[in-house]
């Protein structure tokens, strides 16, 4: 049985978008972050050794890492690959590529934030227009297509989302109107909207 450790207004959100969009059966354990710092609370971090949302428990297997799970949640339960590109394909690689992608947004959007907080000095100007470099590129791709791949959604497309929404908040929404699409049409899904159904859950990151 597979169980998802997920924590609010986290990129835990996509992991249960993709357990949904598989029509996996599983269970939720959810936690709230703490009202006084923001973060996840003990009961969480002691999940895993490195202490961080999500954690995916499957069987005997415990992952952290949200491309790991997406990796592994398609390698197991999607054998007809509805969400992977065939192999040795430029459509593959451009999927791993956008899988990379995913996590250098991560960073880039945590330096943008936390440029806004603190004084970076001469760092400063390169720390705000991380943001924005990497969305300049997603909104580029988008051109033209449904998902990042094209017209199949992939595995790429649910590790980006939750760094899309979140790098948004920092940005005019109005300069990236591909991006502003691609979220809503996301978060219109069927199998989105009930993870907010199952956890009790709304994704509410201008707070960030």
């Amino acid at each position: 049985m597979i169980k998802l450790h997920y924590l609010n207004n986290s990129c835990s959100h996509r992991i249960a978008w993709l357990l949904e969009e598989l029509g996996v059966g599983y269970d939720v354990a959810v936690y709230q972050r703490l009202p006084e710092t923001g973060l996840a609370p003990d009961e969480l971090k002691a999940q895993h050794p490195l202490g961080k949302a999500p954690v995916l428990e499957d069987g005997n297997l415990k992952l952290a890492e949200g491309n790991a799970m997406i990796l592994h949640l398609l390698d197991r339960y999607d054998p007809d690959q509805h969400f992977t590109p065939p192999s040795q394909t430029d459509d593959y690689s451009n999927y791993v590529y956008w899988l990379s992608i995913a996590a250098s947004m991560f960073s880039a959007n945590l330096l943008g934030m936390m440029s806004q907080k603190f004084d970076f000095g001469a760092y400063a100007d390169y720390a705000k227009g991380q943001v924005a470099l990497y969305f300049n590129h997603v909104e580029q791709n988008l051109q033209g297509k449904t998902w990042l791949i094209g017209e199949q959604l992939t595995g790429a497309d649910f590790a980006m989302i939750f760094p899309l929404q979140w790098g948004i908040n920092q940005l005019n929404p109005a300069d990236y109107p591909n991006i502003v699409r691609y979220i809503q049409q996301v978060e219109s899904r069927p199998a989105y909207r009930r993870v907010a159904e199952k956890t009790g859950c709304e994704l509410n990151l201008k707070q960030f």
